[in-house]
């Protein structure tokens, strides 16, 4: 039952949170709305504070299913997940009740970089990014956090452009800006690669008279003396 209760203040605080703000909502909405006691709410939760950090981190679970749910099994192929992750974003901005960016809020509502609010929207973020850095690994960009950088912006800019107009297609043209910057960067992958085609051998003694040789395109490698 203590589970239950807990999950289900979760769950309304998160909605009200959301909907409303996170200082524009008391303890007493929330009480109120829920249908629980006062003691129910801070026994299972401390503060406010920690109900807020709870209901992110919950909105971070929730964002982790969504994300695997909607993008990673539409296609093995990096470069297709990239642009699906665009074409999600517009439907879940068009989707009936989206309340736009919880961690957004929560970092301006909560700008002090060491609070733990702010901390887990930062958390999120960073979650976000390091999964953007894995696709343009396995898209094979010369420069690789370089491009992840250029789709994070896209990200963070189509959802902060939504949630300011009220509409899906800032994800349209983030989309189309993603595939322009995963093309280029596929184009410098490919010149990359040309470049460390076959090559003459070229050999140089190192001072600890080693003879280093230039392999094919697999960079150095140490060859000893005859």
């Amino acid at each position: 039952m203590g589970i239950r209760k807990r999950d289900h203040l979760l769950a309304v605080a998160q909605r009200m949170f959301c909907a409303t703000g996170f200082h524009a909502v008391s303890v007493d909405d929330i009480i109120e709305e829920a249908g629980v006691a006062r003691m129910t709410l801070y026994k299972n939760f401390g503060s406010k504070e920690d109900l807020i950090v709870a209901t992110l981190r919950r909105e971070d679970k929730l964002f982790r299913q969504w994300l695997s749910g909607s993008i990673e099994a539409l296609s093995t192929i990096p470069a297709d997940r990239i642009k699906a992750l665009f074409m999600a974003l517009h439907e879940r901005f068009a989707s009936e009740g989206y309340y736009g960016c919880a961690f957004i809020r929560a970092s301006i509502e909560f700008p002090d970089r060491e609070h733990p609010v702010h901390r887990a929207a930062v958390e999120h973020r960073e979650m976000i990014r390091s999964y953007l850095r894995g696709l343009a690994e396995e898209v094979g960009a010369v420069q690789p956090l370089v491009l992840a950088e250029q789709l994070y912006l896209l990200f963070e800019g189509a959802i902060t452009a939504s949630q300011l107009h009220g509409e899906p297609w800032p994800a349209d043209y983030a989309r189309q800006a993603a595939e322009h910057l995963v093309a280029v960067a596929r184009r410098q992958q490919d010149q990359s690669s040309d470049q460390r085609g076959p090559v003459a051998a070229e050999c140089a003694v190192s001072n600890t008279g080693v003879v280093v040789s230039v392999g094919l395109s697999r960079g150095f490698r140490a060859i000893n003396p005859p």
